[in-house]
This record gives C-alpha cells, sequence and structure tokens, in this order.
C-alpha cells in the first residue's frame, strides 16, 4: 500500500545561500590577501635590506 502525499510549497533558501557565498567568498579573499601581503612584506623587506647592505659596503670601500 502506498502513500503519497500532495506536494506542497518548500521554503525559499536562496537569500540565506547567496549571503552565505558572500561572506565566505569575502573571507577567502580577505585570507588570500593577507597571505599575498605578507609574501610581498617579506620580498621588499628583503630586499631593502639588501640595499642597505650594498650601500654600506660600497661606503666603507
Amino acid at each position: 500500500m502506498s502513500y503519497r502525499r500532495p506536494i506542497e510549497a518548500v521554503e525559499d533558501y536562496t537569500n540565506a545561500f547567496l549571503a552565505t557565498l558572500w561572506v565566505i567568498l569575502f573571507m577567502s579573499f580577505w585570507v588570500i590577501a593577507a597571505a599575498l601581503g605578507y609574501i610581498w612584506l617579506a620580498i621588499v623587506a628583503y630586499g631593502i635590506n639588501e640595499v642597505f647592505k650594498w650601500i654600506g659596503r660600497v661606503r666603507s670601500s
């Protein structure tokens, strides 16, 4: 014996999904930018350090 219920409307979670997706994307882009910024900062700091060492060598010779 099979009982079929009538098809009912379901709740629309589209706005909740889109809001959550926006938050996840924002957070992931923020993390990517922070990680790349940290790498960029390390590269620039190393370059400035090498330039100052080179200037020190040139001035002392």
